[in-house]
Formats: structure tokens, C-alpha cells, sequence
């Protein structure tokens, strides 16, 4: 597969769709090869701007189409998994938007299928390869602040605040079964599981801030998933952790942000600052403010971690190497939301499933 021309097939020509055939469409050995969307207006648009040789409305089609390598799926979260599962069955590559599925068991059939078919698979955390995160995960593998003792995390966001943005997709639980923490909390779950392993048990909670918004047609809709939803847990290993996230939080631009405390130090984070990391060291009076990471990284933006992890897709794919953020890593994420959920709803600690169960 080394420096063979690899075909892309873009399901979803909306914002992230575009993102994504920005990206893939600058990479050296790929070809954009089909532009897919119901919209044919939108479809052709992304074809003409990225140079797709065909256009096409129905995803079954494009998705089997012996001339496609990698299916790339940007389109709403209840329509992942039919289209993973169609593409794998066809023997394409797969790069999915997250979450991967509605539920942990749409994820699980996913991730055993491509196991079981060989497939390499990517989901779309792209966040975990921001250099400075890199770097923590480094500062961690290397144990240079001693054990974990406590996480801390949160992702607010502002975009909804106003309770006369218009009601969207994403406030349906039959398309999201989550609100924010679909769209917003399962970048800082992957975060904490990408630095500190699988999570064991989470206690939750979920508010609705705005309980009804007026669609686009004029039509008041119910909300019906949760505007801020935070939770406690317990990891597997060692450390416990909190997170919370909040689609309508006054002031908040793309504001991920972390605190991690060890036994013989500490970390601070935030996305709205990406190129920067404070850490404290116990021979240290305060925290030493270190820029990207040690290896002289230029700053990087939103845009530079799509190119950055579809790069280690394929890069992993030529050369036959293994996907850190595939589908296996993806259906963690999908199982702690659902015990997330599954807690705010009992009022009652859940375990969180492992790997084990999921096989059986």
C-alpha cells in the first residue's frame, strides 16, 4: 500500500464536510474521487471547490463504489452507523465524525467489525494531537510529576447562550442522544482517557437551560437533551476526575480546558489558548508557562489538527501501522456518555463497560 494513490469518498458536504475535504484534498497521495450528499447543490459545491471527479446523492452508492479507498463521514451523528457499517462491509477504509455511534452498542459493531475484516479506522479526536497535549502525554509516560491523583475538565461554549438561537439537529435526541456532551464533553472525555486510560464509574447530572427554541421555519420545537451535563468518576487505574460541559455558557468561545494534579506536581490547559501549558513542579515556586511543547513547535490552529490526524491516518494506512483514535478508542468514548446519561437519569453511580464485555 506504500505511495499507492488512496481515493477518497466525502459523505457530508456541510461546515465539517468542507473541513474535511480541505484537508484530504491537500495531502500528497490521495485523490478526492466522490463528493456525497442528499443536497446536490451542496454536493457539486464541495466537487467543484476540491475537484472531486463524481458527485453523488445517495451514500450506498458512493460508499460501494469500486473506484473509492477511504469513505470519510461528516454528516449527523444518527447516520454514522449505517454508513460505517456499509463501508466496512465494502472493504473501505473508514474516517467517521464523532460520536461513532447513537449508542455503545452501535460503536461496539463497528469496532468488532473492522477488527474482525482487518480495516484500519479513524474517529475524528483530533483535539488529543494538539503538540502541547502531546507533550502532557509525554510529561505523563515518563512520570515526571509522580502519580495522577485528580482530573479536572471542561468544555463550554457560547453558541447557544442566547435562548433565540434557532433550534438545530443536534437538540433531537432521535439524531444526538446527547446535547452538549455529544458535541461538546466527548472532546474533553477523550482527553482524559487518551492521557490516563479507561474510566471505571461515573456519577451525573444534566440540566435543559432553554426547554424549547423556534426552528428555522418558525416552528417551536422541544429541547430535548441536555444544554450542560457534568459527572464524577473513578479511573480503572489510579486518580479520580471531574468533567462538566455547557452549550450555553455566556462568554465561552471553544473552551476546553483541564487541570491535572499529581503527586509532585500539576498541569493546566485551555483550548482558547492551544499553544500554551502551564506547569508547576514542587521544587518550584509557581507554575513555568511552556509554548506548544520541547520540540520547537510553530503555533498550530483548528484547521492544522485535521491535517495533523488525517496525516497519521493515512500515514498509517501506507505503512501498515496502527491508528491510535480508531474505532476501538471511539467506542470508549461512546460508552462512558452512555453511563454518563444512564447515571443522570437513575441518580446512581455506573459502571462504566470494558473491552471484555464487549465480546461477549
Amino acid at each position: 500500500m506504500k505511495n499507492k494513490e488512496l481515493r477518497i469518498c466525502m459523505v457530508g458536504a456541510g461546515f465539517v464536510g468542507m473541513k474535511h475535504a480541505a484537508v484530504y484534498s491537500a495531502l500528497y497521495n490521495t485523490k478526492m474521487q466522490i463528493a456525497c450528499d442528499s443536497n446536490i447543490i451542496n454536493a457539486t459545491k464541495m466537487a467543484e471547490r476540491f475537484r472531486f471527479q463524481k458527485v453523488e446523492t445517495d451514500w450506498r452508492k458512493a460508499v460501494s463504489d469500486d473506484n473509492v479507498d477511504i469513505v470519510c463521514i461528516c454528516v449527523p451523528n444518527h447516520m454514522h452507523f449505517d454508513i460505517a457499517k456499509e463501508a466496512l462491509l465494502a472493504g473501505k477504509y473508514v474516517v467517521c465524525e464523532k460520536p461513532l455511534g447513537m449508542n455503545s452498542k452501535e460503536s461496539t459493531t463497528l469496532s468488532l467489525l473492522a477488527k474482525e475484516k482487518g480495516i484500519k479506522t479513524s474517529c475524528c479526536y483530533n483535539l488529543v494531537y494538539t503538540p502541547a497535549i502531546q507533550y502532557i502525554k509525554s510529561i505523563v509516560k515518563n512520570g515526571e510529576l509522580g502519580e495522577l491523583v485528580c482530573f479536572r475538565g471542561a468544555y463550554d461554549n457560547d453558541r447557544l447562550a442566547n435562548p433565540n438561537s434557532a433550534y438545530e439537529w443536534r437538540m433531537n435526541k432521535k439524531i444526538s442522544k446527547g446535547g452538549a456532551i455529544c458535541d461538546l464533553g466527548l472532546n474533553i472525555i477523550a482527553v482524559s482517557q487518551y492521557l490516563f486510560g479507561d474510566t471505571k464509574c461515573v456519577s451525573a447530572m444534566t440540566s435543559v437551560i432553554h426547554k424549547k427554541r423556534v426552528d428555522n421555519n418558525g416552528n417551536e420545537c422541544d429541547v430535548e437533551n441536555d444544554d450542560i451535563a457534568q459527572f464524577i468518576f473513578e479511573y480503572k487505574n489510579k486518580g479520580i476526575g471531574y468533567i462538566s460541559c455547557n452549550r450555553v455558557a455566556p462568554g465561552s468561545k471553544q473552551d476546553m480546558k483541564f487541570e491535572v494534579q499529581f503527586t509532585e506536581g500539576a498541569i493546566r490547559y485551555s483550548l482558547e489558548r492551544m499553544n500554551e501549558l502551564h506547569i508547576f513542579r514542587n521544587k518550584n515556586c509557581g507554575y513555568e508557562t511552556v509554548i506548544s511543547d520541547n520540540n520547537g513547535w510553530f503555533n498550530v490552529g483548528y484547521e492544522d489538527l485535521k491535517g495533523i490526524d488525517a496525516e497519521n491516518f493515512l500515514f498509517g494506512i501506507s505503512n501498515g501501522e496502527g491508528v491510535e483514535i480508531d474505532f476501538s478508542f471511539a467506542t470508549k468514548i461512546d460508552r462512558i456518555i452512555e453511563a454518563v446519561l444512564n447515571a443522570s437519569e437513575k441518580k446512581t453511580w455506573i459502571e462504566v463497560s470494558n473491552e471484555k464485555e464487549w465480546k461477549t
